[in-house]
């Protein structure tokens, strides 16, 4: 009896569902980067020191939800995970606050290194399962790479 095998590209694209099952399994990047296009087109008519002040302010409030989900999930009952978060809180309020003290041109960079500094929290976050669900730090993690990409490439304003 002889088995046929098929070519390694049939069998990815039957293990994956093909073009569907990939698009139904990348859905939260899609909503990552409609985030973030969202907030860059509203924040783009305001002044420049608006636009850092709101800027700031997100980056500090993605650690916060961070904090916030993962206390209502439970899973902050673990001291490192609980320091860890708290941690990152203060160290991402550092962050705004940098912004929000040097003028705009300079902003752009402090901020673009906080959403960089995020993606990098969201990786940990979606490899370790605990905290937000994958699909939110996947999410997250596309919109914080579009924001800081932005920032570094096209600035504020």
């Amino acid at each position: 009896m002889t088995r046929t095998t098929a070519a390694p590209t049939e069998l990815a694209t039957r293990r994956s569902g093909g073009l569907r099952g990939a698009l139904a399994r990348r859905w939260p990047a899609a909503l990552g980067a409609v985030a973030a296009v969202s907030s860059l087109v509203l924040v783009a008519p305001l002044p420049a020191p608006a636009q850092v002040s709101i800027s700031a302010w997100c980056v500090l409030l993605a650690a916060v939800i961070y904090l916030t989900w993962g206390t209502a999930r439970g899973d902050l009952g673990d001291r490192r995970l609980l320091t860890a978060q708290t941690a990152a809180v203060l160290a991402f309020g550092a962050v705004a606050m940098a912004a929000v003290a040097v003028d705009p041109a300079t902003a752009r960079y402090v901020l673009a290194a906080g959403w960089l500094a995020h993606a990098t929290w969201d990786v940990a976050h979606h490899r370790i399962g605990r905290v937000v669900p994958r699909w939110y730090a996947e999410t997250c993690l596309v919109a914080d790479l579009t924001l800081a990409t932005v920032l570094l490439t096209i600035g504020l304003g």
